[in-house]
């Protein structure tokens, strides 16, 4: 087990680096019950991953093998928010579990550790929804999210499925439909392509990134929730018993952690746009008045102060202002990087809700683009 670990790990990472990663998928482990002991219900049991050795993390994260690429700068103060799955759930007999009863809350809980260890090397502010084996209802744990302002939510989870132990792919899911919150996209699509360059399964599904819709008419609760940009991962099968063992390993676990830590690092390195409402700073309109709004839009990319960066780096057709769903006619300028809307002067009073969207030359879109105006 240890020989695959060592030699495996290293292996796909270097290989995933370079872009020329093998057709052929993780090795074969041999099936291995998680507890030993006499008498101890393996679908009841806890501790069910193999112990990582002592200054573990802290012997990989920046090392040659899980190095922390030049572009992870870009992560510097932004704020993520990584849910760790279920968790509190042990009494519930053969829950969340694989074949041989390896839980799913536990590897959930260590790879969010593992990424918070990567991120916050790079300088990223993290903040884990638990740190423990404790239950949080799926509200709570977008409002952790929510309350805390952060830029990115990620729920980890592993997946899986009856009666299919042959099953093992990786999917990311976003909340609603492609036009809900098109930040969901990007994130989910970063996540998605950051494990297919380290874990890189055998197996693949079509289309990877999944509407949360297709399991759920109103969605996973946890993205429906979130007020924030977010998706959630689902980056293999436990149920699949080769998988499973993987699964156990923390070489494994370290694995699947750098390969999310990749993405949220080019998902920065490629800009995280922005608006801000300037005008009326307050949000109050007066009603019966010519009135309009003015937002100051930032495409995560000019402030950087590269060469060309005085060049418009947002996409022109991608800009839209919409008033309760409404588009409104705008207009928007490169200098100062002002985008101006016209409201109708027929506004009743009340509180009405404003969306800006736009996408930066890297088609990232905006991250929080929904803001809140009234009329009194």
């Amino acid at each position: 087990m240890r020989a695959f670990v060592q030699s495996a790990a290293v292996f796909t990472c270097v290989l995933a680096l370079a872009g020329c990663l093998p057709d052929a998928g993780p090795a074969t482990v041999e099936p291995q019950a998680p507890s030993e002991e006499q008498g101890v219900d393996p679908q009841l049991s806890v501790d069910t991953l193999i112990d990582a050795p002592a200054g573990f993390v802290e012997d990989r994260v920046g090392s040659a093998d899980y190095p922390i690429p030049p572009y992870a700068r870009y992560l510097e103060g932004v704020k993520i928010c990584l849910d760790p799955g279920h968790g509190g759930d042990a009494h519930k007999r053969g829950y969340k579990r694989g074949p041989t009863g390896v839980r799913e809350a536990e590897m959930n809980l260590r790879v969010a550790k593992y990424l918070r260890a990567f991120l916050e090397a790079a300088g990223a502010d993290v903040k884990l929804t638990r740190e423990e084996d404790v239950d949080l209802s799926l509200a709570d744990r977008a409002g952790v999210a929510n309350a805390w302002g952060a830029d990115l939510f990620v729920s980890c989870h592993h997946n899986a499925i009856s009666n299919k132990p042959h099953v093992n792919r990786t999917t990311v899911w976003y909340h609603k439909t492609v036009d809900y919150r098109p930040s969901n996209i990007d994130l989910a699509r970063y996540l998605c392509a950051g494990l297919y360059d380290t874990i890189a399964l055998p197996e693949i599904t079509g289309v990877p990134l999944k509407s949360d819709q297709l399991m759920y008419e109103d969605g996973f609760g946890v993205l429906r929730n979130a007020t924030v940009t977010a998706a959630l991962t689902e980056t293999s099968f436990f149920t699949n018993p080769e998988e499973e063992q993987r699964l156990r390993d923390p070489e494994y676990n370290m694995l699947e952690a750098y390969g999310l830590f990749l993405a949220f690092a080019r998902y920065a390195a490629a800009g995280l746009p922005r608006a801000e409402l300037i005008e009326p700073a307050d949000g109050m309109v007066t009603a019966g008045q010519p009135a309009r709004l003015v937002f100051r839009l930032d495409d995560g990319l000019r402030s950087r102060k590269a060469w060309g960066s005085e060049r418009q780096m947002i996409l022109t057709d991608s800009i839209a202002v919409r008033l309760d769903g409404e588009l409104l006619p705008h207009t928007f300028t490169n200098e100062g990087y002002e985008l101006t809307a016209e409201l109708p002067a027929d506004l009743t009073p009340g509180e009405r809700s404003v969306e800006v969207q736009f996408q930066n030359m890297n088609k990232n879109s905006v991250l929080n683009p929904h803001f809140t105006i009234s009329l009194p």
